[in-house]
């Protein structure tokens, strides 16, 4: 049987990060739980040693919540990845509930999955989800690594236990095969634990799907499988020289932009990109940068939201503002019937801004009316 058709026979599975530990005897089967809290997640609040959040987590197996954990984190410490477990649960299906809440704003996000704990005998096959470093967004850069754990049979034979294989593969939205290959299987604590290194680079954007197997004797012993999606891989370290002065230009001054364009190679020009970067990091003893990773993700927004045919979205009117100021508060959006030009208004609250798009040709190209000098004037306030 080729790879292909071992991954893709009978795949089952759920998109959580948890791993549901057999039952063994009358000790009842164990689910352990891991959460990744990003920026996104929670609301930081100003303290003396920088900013800071508070959360929560609540793990119900069938409603009855039995396992709790709060603790804080501060922003250069995100991503951060806690853990809880539930144990002594009887063989069979159970509703497993699992909420994270924001203890600074109050909100709450509640996940509902149906797992199945199973009896570790002889013959049976236990197998955890498939959890991606670095969580279910990620760029399309480098590699990212996948772990799998897997609870074999009860077996006395320990060298027939480790004759094992694992497969992985990665397919697209279309169901077309990417990547493939085979995963590392350590046994430790009576369990597998599976990792592999998933080259990601040089992938378009889009939905992707993750599949792994346990192969034994030619036969599929567990699967699972996991999302991932993958944003733009955004050339903004010189690669493409012209491709990144048009990425960075509304951000860049002009003595910056003529420093990229003398550099030669491909090594200067990430060095140049480097310091550009770093001098706009808000926290650079930390790793993170996260002024890139606002920029990256604004990115995202103008290709999605602003290209047209050949026009790239940084390189529209309503691009470039974006990239200065980011999201509005509020768009008021005038098609032509309600006025003499199908027209838009972007209200700032913070800085008091409007910036007015309008539709010269009626052909969906909104262009600024209001004065560059006062937007620029406002980004370089913010």
């Amino acid at each position: 049987m080729t790879l292909l058709a071992m991954v893709l026979a009978v795949i089952t599975g759920f998109q959580v990060n948890w791993n549901i530990e057999p039952a063994r005897g009358q000790e009842g089967g164990s689910v352990h739980i891991t959460v990744q809290f990003t920026e996104e997640d929670l609301l930081f609040v100003m303290e003396n040693s920088g900013e800071i959040a508070f959360w929560e987590i609540a793990a119900a197996v069938d409603g009855d919540y039995t396992a709790r954990s709060s603790g804080s984190v501060f922003r250069s410490e995100l991503p951060l990845k806690e853990e809880v477990s539930i144990s002594g649960l009887q063989i069979g299906t159970h509703l497993l509930t699992v909420m994270v809440g924001d203890l600074e704003s109050g909100r709450s996000t509640e996940w509902e999955k149906t797992i199945e704990v199973t009896l570790q005998d002889s013959t049976s096959w236990s197998s955890g989800n498939l959890q991606i470093a670095g969580g279910y967004y990620q760029r399309a850069s480098g590699t990212t690594e996948v772990i799998w754990i897997v609870y074999p049979p009860q077996t006395e034979d320990e060298e027939e236990a480790d004759s094992l294989d694992a497969a992985y593969i990665l397919r697209d939205g279309s169901g077309i095969t990417r990547r493939e290959g085979w995963m590392d299987m350590i046994i430790t604590d009576g369990m597998y634990r599976g990792v592999a290194s998933l080259d990601i680079s040089n992938l378009e954007a889009g939905e992707y799907e993750i599949l792994a197997v346990i192969v034994s004797d030619s036969s599929i012993a567990a699967t699972s499988r996991a999302n991932l999606k993958l944003l733009q891989a955004w050339d903004v370290w010189g690669e493409d020289p012209g491709l990144t002065e048009s990425l960075i230009r509304p951000i860049a001054n002009s003595s910056e932009l003529s420093e990229l364009r003398g550099a030669e190679g491909s090594s200067s020009r990430s060095a140049v990109m480097a310091e550009f970067w770093q001098e706009r990091d808000p926290t650079p003893v930390t790793v993170r940068n996260e002024f890139l990773e606002m920029y990256l993700a604004r990115l995202d927004y103008i290709d999605e939201n602003f290209s047209m045919l050949n026009i790239m979205g940084i390189n529209t009117d309503q691009g470039w503002v974006f990239a200065l100021l980011g999201e509005p508060d509020m768009i008021d959006s005038r098609p032509l019937e309600t006025a003499t030009l199908p027209l838009q208004v972007w209200t700032y609250f913070t800085p008091p801004l409007e910036v007015l798009f309008v539709d010269k040709n009626g052909c969906g190209t909104f262009e600024l009316a209001s004065d560059w000098e006062e937007v620029m004037a406002i980004h370089e306030r913010h």
